[in-house]
Order: C-alpha cells, then structure tokens, then sequence
C-alpha cells in the first residue's frame, strides 16, 4: 500500500497548495485505516516519511549553518550577526510543506499508537504446561478466528534486542482446533524438546489479521520475552 508516495515531497509540481491538499487527503485516509484496525500498513509508511522528513529538516539546517555568512556583531548582547542565503521558490515550498508534514503525520502517529495499545490489550498470552525460567527457543500456539490453530516457533530476542520487526514468528503447522489436540501437541514438544517454552496467544476481540492482530502479537510477545 502507498498512500502517500514516497517522492511526494521533492516532486513537481512544487505548489504548496498542491501538495497540502495531497498531505491532506492522505491524512484522512490514514485516519479510516486506523478507525477500521489496519494500523501496520499505516505504521510502515508514517515511520518512513517521518524519518525521511526528519532527515531533510536536519540537513537542511546543517546547509543553512555551513551558508551563513558574517555581516556584524551586536555589541550589545555580544553576538556575531549572521544572514542566510535566500532559498529558491521551490525550496521554500518544500521546507513549509514539510514543517506541515511533521506536524500532521506525528498527529497520526500518535493516534495509531494509542489503537495500537489498545488492541493490545485484547492479546493474551498463556505459558503452558506451566512458565519456564530458563529458555531460549519456544512455541506459540494461537487461536485464529476460523477456530484453526496455528503453530508458529521463534527464537527467544535478546535484552538488548530493539527492533521488534525483526523477531521471527514461523509457522509451523495448523490444524482444526481442539483441546485434544492441543494438548496431544503440547505433550509431543514437551517430551521431544523439554528446553522450549510454549504460549498460547488468544484474542478477546477481532481485529484484522494481517494489519493488526498478527503484527500486534509479535510486538507484544517480543517484549515479553525480553524481560524474561
């Protein structure tokens, strides 16, 4: 998906008018995503025009530093006076449409991020048979809302790991779910690899699988995991 294209910002036409009626209407597509749960698809794309945002606020206030020229000195309140180069039509565009871009696109941010802990609230997670002290590779066993279980391994992240993108959640298997299952399932890791930890993750709510469920699982899981 992409809403807002990734050049939107140093494309022409360089008209501020023209390019805040697109921030706009991006903006308030981003908005019905999230109303309708599908956070991780506007998650991708806010982190990345932020972080390119922010790139370009910093060097451009770099370039206007290294620019600068001397013109005096306020004797008064001891200061050096210094004048910036003027900056061209375009540019100017592109510098007040982009302070308005950080300023709705963090809006959007933050609102997601409170979907995002809300939904997270409807996750559950269950050590089964019982909690491990001492683990580094483990199952998660979720109940989707098909009422098939799937079964998914991962490697225990490390404290200092940071980046919950890059926790692995592997599918394993799935199958109809029923409790003799499960607990046939449990038994056989158990006996054949008794150093795993194995969760079973419910939700209490339904949530779009791919956009919100899934993606929200594996950040919360990641951190769980960190401070065990």
């Amino acid at each position: 998906m992409e809403i807002l294209e990734k050049d939107w910002l140093e494309s022409t036409p360089h008209d501020y008018e023209f390019k805040k009626y697109k921030l706009l209407s991006a903006v308030n597509r981003y908005g019905a995503l999230l109303r309708s749960d599908n956070l991780m698809c506007v998650l991708d794309e806010i982190e990345y025009h932020l972080e390119n945002l922010y790139k370009f606020q910093h060097q451009k206030d770099i370039l206007d530093d290294r620019m600068k020229v001397l013109k005096g000195i306020d004797v008064y309140n001891f200061q050096l006076i210094y004048e910036y180069p003027e900056n061209s039509p375009e540019m100017e565009c592109i510098i007040n449409i982009a302070g308005d871009a950080v300023l709705f696109l963090e809006k959007v941010y933050k609102d997601l991020r409170d979907k995002w802990r809300e939904n997270e609230k409807h996750i559950q997670f269950t050590p089964i048979p019982q909690k491990k002290l001492i683990y580094k590779k483990g199952y998660l066993l979720i109940l989707d809302y098909s009422n098939t279980l799937l079964i998914f391994s991962f490697e225990k992240p490390s404290p200092i790991d940071e980046n919950w993108k890059r926790f692995v959640l592997t599918q394993q298997d799935s199958m109809e779910y029923s409790l003799c299952k499960v607990t046939e399932l449990v038994d056989t890791i158990t006996a054949h690899e008794p150093e795993s930890a194995i969760f079973r993750c419910d939700f209490n709510k339904v949530m779009p699988w791919d956009d919100c469920a899934f993606p929200i699982t594996k950040f919360k899981l990641f951190n769980k995991l960190k401070v065990e």
